[in-house]
């Protein structure tokens, strides 16, 4: 990642979503990489959970059942200066530099590549797309046609006529205004996660590189307007919104029904779009590309593919769905007209309320036996199991939302609980240890992107 100004993302720092009504706390939560870890066969969140329901007094969830955010509070890398792993993480990047460095691996590898505005598009008498014709008067000619052309879907939805789910009735966001700046007083460096920081009509976002930042206010329009969201904004940044490139953006919420239809193959916004509150974009494009490669045709097409193939990306795409609207249906905000229709008024499916109910009661939701070592090398598995367990508890418990029961397999392991104690006191020492002794997050960066770098990753 030295070509690219990547830097480290080991969570979201979620900032005043919850409204909690605790003195003694703030009001932010971290959601984290990484497999809740289990005690005995069951998830350490939920002795954590026993724990809080009889009376006991602890460290967040957060806190309590993960070693990285005594990390993140510290600013410190991810790993070591001679390249060891000290925890799971994702990357921030420069989206455009990373689009042109797998422009150039693309073309190393083969891939001719061209530019230019689709004109026109010519089908055979099967429906399928023969040709695209471009402003400049280039045919291209193909077998199959990957559509990539963004929310105007020219191919699979103008063309093809594919019809488009409207979801605007499940998340109320659908507009956003966004910039970059240097750091400052308020922002002193990359720090190793993104912040999503809850505003007056939705949430901005705080997406940290080596020598800058991105920010973007993702909102309502129904609840405020492009020029009141600037306004704002700006004052949230302490920028002048008149000296401040502003980039405005209106996103349509949703899915193609279909997302291959005879032979051509929508991917990304062409296919759907889902705010990037849980930073789902690139997750969705990549489970696209990993299930087209699966359920790749031969010349013949057959309709079997295409519908395994939209099968999983429907059901990748939900899923992703009612994970972030549960962040909204579950606040306890309602000092604006906003966050008030989060919460009534939003239609919730009945997979996120069956969920939403187990969580009531107690129970583990999509618990996996398995370790994060196997979970993250097996795509299957976790394009079926994207939001686990640890997902679920961490982000309910931090927005102040906690079970009614205990688990009631707990109720009959006494001897677990002295495990499990001893779990978090291991967990709280190792934070501790790793926050003291790994180098600050700016420091790594700086010596990975040096000319000289001689920083190799390992596990």
């Amino acid at each position: 990642m030295k070509s690219v100004n990547a830097s480290f993302k080991m969570g979201i720092k979620f900032v005043d979503w919850s409204r909690n009504p605790d003195p003694d706390r703030d009001d932010y939560y971290y959601h984290l990489f990484g497999v809740m870890p289990e005690c005995d066969g069951v998830p350490l969140s939920h002795y954590w959970v026993k724990n809080r329901l009889l009376g006991g007094e602890g460290e967040r969830l957060d806190y309590a059942c993960y070693k990285e955010p005594m990390m993140t509070d510290a600013a410190v890398s991810p790993r070591y200066l001679d390249g060891r792993r000290a925890a799971h993480y994702a990357w921030h990047f420069d989206v455009q530099k990373m689009a042109a460095f797998l422009q150039k691996v693309s073309e190393d590898l083969g891939v001719k590549y061209q530019t230019g505005y689709v004109e026109s598009v010519s089908q055979n008498e099967r429906g399928f797309i023969t040709d695209v014709k471009t402003r400049d008067g280039r045919t291209l000619s193909a077998d199959m046609f990957i559509d990539c052309t963004g929310f105007r879907s020219v191919l699979l939805g103008k063309m093809l006529g594919e019809e488009f789910i409207d979801m605007s009735d499940q998340l109320l966001c659908d507009s956003a205004v966004a910039t970059r700046l240097p750091y400052n007083e308020r922002n002193t460096g990359p720090v190793p996660y993104t912040t999503a920081t809850a505003l007056r009509a939705g949430w901005c976002w705080n997406i940290p590189l080596l020598d800058r930042f991105g920010t973007g206010y993702v909102h309502s329009s129904d609840h405020t307007t492009m020029d009141e969201a600037v306004e704002e904004f700006a004052g949230h940044l302490g920028v002048d919104p008149d000296k401040q490139e502003w980039r405005k953006i209106r996103f349509r919420v949703g899915r193609m029904k279909r997302s291959w239809v005879k032979n051509c193959v929508a991917i990304g916004l062409s296919s759907n779009f889902l705010e990037p509150l849980e930073s789902t974009s690139l997750y969705l494009t990549y489970g696209a590309l990993y299930q087209l490669c699966r359920f790749f045709p031969d010349r013949s097409f057959s309709p079997a593919l295409a519908e395994q193939f939209n099968n999983e990306i429907a059901y990748g795409y939900d899923d992703c769905k009612d994970f972030v609207q549960m962040h909204y249906i579950t606040t306890r905000r309602d000092d604006t007209s906003f966050w008030r229709a989060c919460q009534t008024d939003l239609k919730v499916s009945e997979r996120l309320q069956e969920k939403l109910r187990m969580y009531k009661a107690g129970l583990p939701i999509n618990s996996l036996s398995s370790s994060s070592s196997h979970y993250y090398t097996n795509f299957e598995l976790e394009y079926r199991n994207f939001w686990t367990n640890g997902n679920y508890y961490s982000v309910l418990t931090g927005m102040g939302v906690y079970p009614d029961s205990v688990y009631s397999r707990l109720l009959y392991r006494s001897r677990s609980e002295e495990q499990a104690s001893q779990m978090f006191k291991r967990i709280r020492a190792q934070g501790r240890q790793l926050a003291s002794s790994l180098p600050p997050n700016d420091v790594f960066l700086r010596a990975l992107h040096a000319k000289d770098s001689r920083i190799v990753f390992t596990n």
